[in-house]
């Protein structure tokens, strides 16, 4: 039997208090994984930019963040293999 690999999980959210919860819930369901947190769209895609290849294996994002949001995101992230 092999060790299932930590899942890799991206967070974008300006809000502490929902980042928390979000820490919180994760933990309580899947205690393998590597969760990295952005507090904007700018600083997700320069955290993207530095750990890519290889990719998360999930995205959470804000809709509504400061400096690039969610929907600008998402744009930029399908624009680049």
């Amino acid at each position: 039997m092999t060790i299932a690999q930590a899942k890799s999980i991206f967070l974008a959210d300006d809000d502490d208090d929902d980042c928390l919860l979000f820490q919180d819930a994760l933990r309580e369901i899947c205690t393998r994984t590597q969760l990295t947190t952005a507090k904007d769209g700018m600083e997700l895609m320069g955290k993207l930019e530095e750990t890519v290849p290889p990719p998360p294996d999930v995205i959470f994002l804000d809709l509504n963040m400061p400096r690039k949001n969610g929907f600008e995101c998402l744009e930029e992230i399908r624009r680049n293999a």
